[in-house]
């Protein structure tokens, strides 16, 4: 077990004001569906230029507030963005050795959840902090073994998304039968 601090660089997310010429997107929790997939309607609002704080593929966006602390691998996108402070910003040192993809499978784990839900604080709204993340200690397996993690992962919430569709159909074709009897 590997401390996430020892592997990646953990900063905030930044506080940005709207602009009248926008370059950039500002993530926020909203900007992201249910799946951790960025919406088609989010749009640039604010002007960022310091790269220091600008995205880039494959970056992973722990939402470290509120009850909800999905992490998102940040996609390929064109278009400048910047996390907002609903963020903590996680870069890893090393992407050949530990997949950006892994660690926000191990991140999303309910067990890892719990224990970053534990460890939060805050009166009204619960907020992890950097150096709590920084702490958590994360496994490193091979390469090979991480793909196959993903790869398992994304089987299962296709799984997830099939059985959704077909409780739905199922609902629709039950809807039907009871009106078409009446």
């Amino acid at each position: 077990m590997t401390k996430l601090q020892d592997i990646a660089t953990i900063q905030t997310g930044v506080f940005a004001k709207n602009s009248p010429k926008p370059n950039a997107l500002y993530l926020q929790q909203s900007d992201f569906d249910g799946n951790g997939e960025l919406r088609k309607t989010a749009k640039p609002t604010i002007v960022a230029d310091n790269p220091k704080h600008l995205l880039a593929a494959g970056d992973l966006l722990l939402a470290s507030k509120g009850n909800n602390n999905i992490c998102i691998v940040v996609p390929s996108i064109e278009q400048k963005c910047v996390a907002s402070p609903s963020f903590l910003v996680i870069r890893l040192h090393d992407k050949s050795a530990i997949l950006p993809e892994f660690v926000a499978w191990y991140l999303n784990l309910s067990t890892t959840q719990k224990v970053l839900a534990a460890q939060a604080r805050g009166t009204s709204i619960m907020s992890i902090s950097k150096a709590t993340l920084g702490e958590l200690e994360i496994p490193i397996p091979p390469i090979e073994r991480q793909k196959k993690y993903i790869e398992l992962s994304k089987l299962q919430k296709r799984e997830q998304e099939l059985y959704k569709a077909i409780a739905e159909k199922r609902r629709q074709l039950l809807e039907y039968k009871m009106i078409k009897n009446i």
